[in-house]
């Protein structure tokens, strides 16, 4: 048997709103990036000061910002 690896994704409702005025070129970039999220969400860049504790990763021009919750997972 397999084990899941991987993480719940959750995107807050106001950024599911903002996606909507992404065009579709970099909505698609964003989206593999956030998929990959699932399988290796370490893979973003350590942020420092008031966002200590998350995330980024940059998809230029834009930039997600995110957090691993590693007490619960998919």
């Amino acid at each position: 048997m397999e084990t899941d690896n991987k993480y719940h994704i959750i995107v807050p409702k106001i950024c599911a709103k903002e996606f909507k005025k992404i065009p579709k070129l970099w909505l698609e970039k964003i989206a593999k990036a956030i998929n990959l999220l699932e399988t290796d969400p370490f893979f973003g860049q350590k942020l420092w000061g008031k966002l200590e504790g998350k995330r980024k990763i940059r998809i230029p021009p834009y930039r997600i910002i995110y957090f691993i919750n590693t007490k619960k997972r998919a």
